[in-house]
């Protein structure tokens, strides 16, 4: 996973690769389904039992700490969610949430065997100041007369990276259920977030219905979200040599609506299904401003120049998710399938597995291994060939190209009392790729082209029932 600084991080932290926030999606539509099945109750173990009619809350803390290997990304998230249970099944939700992100990470450009040197606008328009050192890797240049830009250099046969990269991020998200009319459950809610470079506003409505003896739920979320870019240096025109010169205009927005249905069903008392369809169409600035693509000499493959990226301005996206909850003796089981595509030419496929074991009535262990493979957009490309057209799109984020990445994790959980735990999780996420393509040109072909990461993350959460 790169950690770009072109914002929405929260997506970046919350999803070691594409398809997790199918999962986050499936795990929240669980919960509002799922509260009639015994095997729910087993699973969730929330010790939620005050009774019926019994007004309690949920506090519940947790921090990410995240680590790419190499010196790249890491991150702290701290997040704090309050949920609110009225005596006649209504709910309120707040969720705060904090990032600090920083490190290297990769511009886009490719490998070389000589000196790359590159420039990017400096995060004050206009400034004069200087800095340098072997940590920061850069140089503020300022010529008389010219706006400052900055610089910074590569050595040969290493991946291009921006070590000036730091961002942090605030959010904020409520929301609010409750029984209405024929609905189960009827509700709404809204999402505010913001980066130094970029902010977020979101929507939902969502209602479900249960019937079937309260084995079978179908619920309906739309959502819809708006966002502005704001990246430092402005915003590039797409597929122009890069420069350090500031740009107009200094921002961009997008929009985005979806809708996730669902159906949830009790198939046995030791078996609980859940089946969800996710539809998403975004509409405007897509690119990631700060990323760029080398164009190389078609003989030597040396790069002559460095582009920026240009992506269409128009994604539509369809997904499917099933997942299986099985019970057997102490342990649960948790297998869960996904399948996604887009109109940008990129389908994945998603296979994830689990398996709580309760170690008496106080601890318990949860193993997991995540299985994940996308296709590369059609407008993938490590690189650009000299001489050759410029087509009307390219990008050579390797998130939109094609590769694998496994997750292996573990979590530990302990019941301090009947109304509080304890649980820490951790977990390695490695991407694989072909960095030595067939049709590499000149000295390409010796390059690693592939800038995919490995990385170490860990989970500490604390949750408190209280009335």
């Amino acid at each position: 996973m790169q950690l770009k600084r072109r914002g929405k991080i929260r997506e970046k932290l919350g999803a070691l690769s594409a398809s997790l926030i199918a999962a986050s999606v499936a795990a929240h539509v669980e919960r509002a389904d799922a509260q009639s099945a015994d095997l729910y109750y087993k699973y969730d173990k929330r010790n939620d039992d005050f009774g019926p009619g019994i007004a309690y809350s949920q506090l519940d803390a947790a921090l990410l700490v995240y680590s790419e290997e190499g010196g790249r990304i890491t991150a702290l998230e701290p997040t704090l969610n309050l949920a609110v249970h009225g005596p006649k099944d209504q709910l309120l939700t707040l969720e705060l949430t904090a990032d600090a992100v920083s490190g290297a990470t990769p511009n886009g450009a490719v490998r070389a065997d000589v000196l790359q040197t590159f420039v990017t606008p400096v995060k004050t328009e206009g400034s004069s100041y200087s800095v340098t050192g072997a940590s920061g890797g850069s140089t503020i240049i300022h010529v008389p007369g010219q706006p400052a830009i900055r610089q910074y250099t590569v050595a040969a046969g290493q991946l291009p990276v921006d070590k000036g990269f730091e961002d942090h991020r605030g959010a904020i998200n409520l929301s609010y259920s409750q029984p209405w009319g024929w609905f189960s459950q009827f509700g709404a809610g809204a999402g505010y977030s913001m980066e130094s470079d970029y902010s977020s506003i979101t929507g939902n409505v969502h209602a479900a219905k249960t019937f079937n003896g309260n084995n079978t739920t179908v619920s309906l979320s739309l959502n819809t979200e708006y966002d502005i870019s704001s990246p430092y240096g402005g915003v590039p025109t797409p597929l122009a040599v890069i420069d350090g010169a500031w740009k107009s205009p200094k921002s961009k927005s997008k929009t985005q609506l979806g809708l996730v249905f669902g159906l949830t069903e009790v198939m046995t008392r030791n078996w609980l299904m859940q089946l969800n369809y996710a539809y998403d169409n975004q509409s405007g600035y897509q690119n990631d401003p700060y990323r760029i693509l080398s164009v190389v000499d078609p003989s030597s493959g040396e790069p002559n120049q460095y582009l920026y990226e240009n992506r269409p301005n128009k994604r539509v996206s369809h997904s499917v998710f099933w997942d299986n909850k099985l019970a057997f003796g102490p342990t649960i089981t948790d297998l869960s399938l996904r399948y996604f595509t887009d109109s940008w030419g990129i389908t994945s496929k998603t296979a994830e597995f689990s398996e709580r074991v309760d170690l008496g009535s106080r601890f318990y262990v949860e193993p997991s291994v995540r299985w994940y493979q996308q296709s590369a957009a059609n407008f993938f490309h490590y690189y650009l060939v000299g001489g050759q057209s410029v087509p009307d799109y390219a990008s050579s984020d390797i998130r939109l190209g094609k590769f694998t990445s496994m997750t292996y994790g573990a979590k530990v959980g302990v019941a301090l009392t009947g109304r509080t735990e304890l649980y820490v999780r951790g977990g390695y996420y490695v991407q694989t790729g072909n960095g030595h393509p067939a049709d590499a040109i000149g000295q390409l072909k010796n390059q690693d082209l592939f800038s995919g990461t490995k990385a170490l993350f860990a989970f500490v959460g604390y949750t408190w029932d209280f009335h």
